[in-house]
């Protein structure tokens, strides 16, 4: 892990820190679209149980997030790419945390549309952490023929647009890997013409899920657990992620600074 946090320091060097994403926008980037989406309150205390960031609350957290959102929409921006993946190399690592806390502060400042997408099919949890239950679900888009626009919502004072996942589909796999994929990322991409797509993905070393949709993603953050993590699963994960442009790694619950209640979160990326 010392690896990791040296990479954070460099990567603190080369981008100046913590700051507002100023001019790294698109050119010609609009939030504007023709798709109209069902508004849904959600719960104050609720998410600051759960520990999603909608606003300023939990301000140390919320900095850390802002700061990593910097860095990574400039690498996208810079490189015209679209599609983010979160993952990690095994379950509970805190990667469905930092895809809805990185979305919703990429939402509160590109001027771009961010959607949020729940792709774990075998353990969606974004629904759980935003305490709703939605009448359909991405279950029912891959299993079933529910529209997008029937699953996709936007959270009160919220310009996140997020697709949910509901029931739990054991052949993930084989679902990924049919033509409702393609039809999802191009129905996604008429809907919005602009935007940044953040997608919520199973753990690398658990199912191939991930590798079946390689094709679709631009590129990937690896999410670490400094309590959970193990280097040898770490090198497995980088791996596997080969040839999906790798932003770096997200270091969560990092004893090296707990005033953030455990949300000190380093971004870097080391090879070695």
């Amino acid at each position: 892990m010392k690896k990791i946090v040296k990479a954070v320091e460099k990567r603190r060097q080369e981008f100046g820190g913590v700051g507002g994403l100023g001019g790294y926008g698109l050119s010609g980037g609009s939030r504007r679209n023709d798709v109209e989406i069902n508004r849904v309150a959600l719960q104050d205390e609720v998410l600051r149980k759960n520990r999603v960031l909608f606003g300023d609350q939990m301000e140390s957290a919320t900095m850390a997030y802002n700061m990593l959102r910097t860095q990574v929409y400039k690498q996208m921006t810079s490189n015209g790419w679209t599609t983010l993946a979160i993952t990690s190399a095994n379950k509970s690592e805190g990667k469905s945390l930092t895809a809805v806390n990185l979305a919703a502060s990429l939402s509160r400042s590109v001027q771009q549309t961010v959607v949020l997408v729940d792709l774990d099919l075998r353990r969606p949890s974004m629904h759980k952490k935003l305490n709703i239950s939605p009448s359909n679900g991405m279950s029912d888009f891959f299993a079933g023929d529910a529209r997008l626009s029937s699953i996709m919502f936007k959270p009160e004072k919220s310009d996140l647009v997020v697709l949910p996942g509901k029931e739990s589909l054991e052949n993930a796999s084989e679902l990924l890997a049919s033509q409702k994929t393609p039809a999802l990322f191009a129905e996604l991409k008429r809907m919005f013409p602009s935007r940044i797509v953040v997608l919520d993905l199973p753990p690398l070393l658990l199912v191939d899920d991930v590798m079946v949709l390689a094709d679709y993603i631009d590129c990937s953050l690896l999410v670490v657990s400094e309590s959970m993590s193990k280097k040898e699963e770490l090198h497995q994960a980088v791996e596997l992620l080969q040839g999906t442009n790798i932003l770096g790694t997200v270091l969560n619950n990092s004893r090296s600074n707990m005033s953030g209640g455990g949300y000190d979160y380093y971004y870097g990326y080391d090879a070695d």
